[in-house]
């Protein structure tokens, strides 16, 4: 084992230790969400800039759990691992939600219109899947705009967003909204030195 002296670490690049270059961490603030929308959003003139800039986090369990499988022979237990409980992926964002000179809150509008062709609840009228269905790319970058990471998430649907609690005593608080998503799969591109992911990720964004 190596001597715990910051020359002695792989990730320090101490000049003479076992790391050359010193290694970056990974910033959870450096994202960008990209949106494709659906057609009929897009023909509404909805503008996914706008939903990029507003977007202000998202959680994505990639990874989940695999269920596993028990034998036994009187009290000697084995496991085994199984197979994917689902495939798809539900996932929500947040978003800020601010007033234009219009009087319009864009960033809920466009939301509120991508849910209107699941359901609209003023009409009643309902939309098929492909007439639903997105594209939600997440970038995850370095301090110079290199993209360390990027998940596609395709035939994302909307499944919610979240509802109002008014109150004249939260004087200082503003509004944000909160959209749940569903994506039937997803593509997961990343940099592996010890690996080739194809297709490479395009260095910068």
């Amino acid at each position: 084992m190596p001597l715990p002296h910051f020359t002695q670490l792989l990730v320090t690049g101490s000049p003479g230790g076992p790391g050359t270059d010193p290694q970056e961490p990974v910033y959870m603030n450096l994202f960008e969400i990209t949106f494709i929308l659906p057609t009929i959003l897009q023909a509404q003139g909805r503008d996914p800039i706008l939903l990029l800039q507003q977007a202000t986090n998202i959680s994505l369990e990639l990874t989940p759990d695999i269920s596993t499988n028990k034998q036994i022979f009187k009290y000697s237990t084995r496991k085994f691992v199984g197979t994917p409980e689902k495939t798809d992926i539900d996932f929500s964002i947040k978003f800020n939600v601010n007033v234009n000179k219009q009087n319009s809150m864009e960033t809920w509008t466009a939301l509120k219109a991508w849910y209107d062709l699941v359901w609209n609840s003023q009409n009643g009228t309902l939309s098929y899947k492909s007439d639903i269905i997105g594209t939600i790319i997440v970038n995850q970058h370095d301090r110079k705009g290199v993209v360390l990471r990027r998940v596609t998430l395709q035939n994302a649907q909307i499944l919610g967003i979240s509802g109002l609690e008014l109150d004249w005593s939260k004087n200082a608080d503003i509004w944000d909204a909160t959209a749940k998503f569903v994506a039937d799969y997803w593509i997961d591109e990343y940099i592996d030195g010890n690996f080739t992911i194809q297709p490479p990720l395009v260095p910068g964004y």
